[in-house]
């Protein structure tokens, strides 16, 4: 069963308020619903990502996509992908909240409420991974980023964006240079692009990085199909 976290924590109430106060300011200045807002921000996702893969948007319908620390931002919301796993700790709350974005096209998404430390997802699961606006958050990215290349297709790609500079806060523990993310991806990683110009999510950070990476694929598997076997046959009378 999900459980409600303590909204009195920093970790959490400064995540939930941020979104709590744009919705009911509508700071970015689109118009109308916050759900259409949210809706304009999933298209510029897509096509922003798209760009990055060199594709159109429409190459997306015959994929898996998962995006990491989603938030309740409906990030896949105009993804024509045949599935789509949206993955963050505070979903449920949102649900609660009913802050949810109802799809537009594709499938719907699936929505896990938990972190990217340990997730439910079979190896090799999504053609495309998303993190944005995540890495930062997690208290550990290298645990994360193992992860998401557990479960990424050997011939998968991850968009990253993510802020860079400033100063720890509680919901974003984590600093990040240019150099230091780099690094830290490359160790299971190829990063084919790179652009470190773009403004930051969040105020307090000084600039934001987005990258397109290659998973570098590891030939070796936890279990051996032909030593399983024998060990069959073994207790085989």
């Amino acid at each position: 069963m999900p459980h409600l976290p303590d909204l009195s924590d920093p970790r959490y109430l400064d995540e939930v308020g941020w979104f709590l106060y744009h919705e009911k300011y509508r700071r970015d200045g689109f118009g109308g619903s916050y759900d259409a807002e949210r809706l304009a921000y999933s298209r510029l996702l897509r096509d922003e990502v798209a760009a990055y893969l060199g594709r159109p948007a429409h190459w997306f319908e015959d994929r898996t996509v998962v995006s990491i620390g989603s938030g309740c931002t409906g990030d896949l919301a105009t993804f024509p992908a045949r599935v789509k796993v949206a993955i963050d700790p505070l979903l449920y709350v949102y649900q609660q909240l009913d802050m949810l974005v109802a799809d537009e096209v594709g499938a719907p998404t699936l929505y896990l409420s938990l972190g990217a430390e340990n997730l439910p997802l079979l190896d090799r699961f999504a053609d495309v991974v998303i993190c944005r606006n995540a890495l930062d958050h997690m208290p550990d990215p290298r645990v994360g980023l193992n992860e998401i290349w557990r479960i990424l297709a050997d011939d998968g790609a991850l968009f990253v964006s993510v802020d860079i500079g400033g100063e720890p806060t509680p919901d974003e523990p984590t600093v990040f240079s240019v150099d230091s993310l780099q690094k830290l991806l490359r160790e299971r990683f190829e990063v084919v692009k790179l652009a470190d110009s773009h403004r930051p999510h969040s105020v307090g950070r000084s600039g934001n990085a987005r990258l397109l990476a290659r998973k570098v694929p590891d030939a070796r598997r936890p279990l051996d199909k032909a030593q399983v076997l024998r060990a069959y046959e073994a207790r085989l009378p």
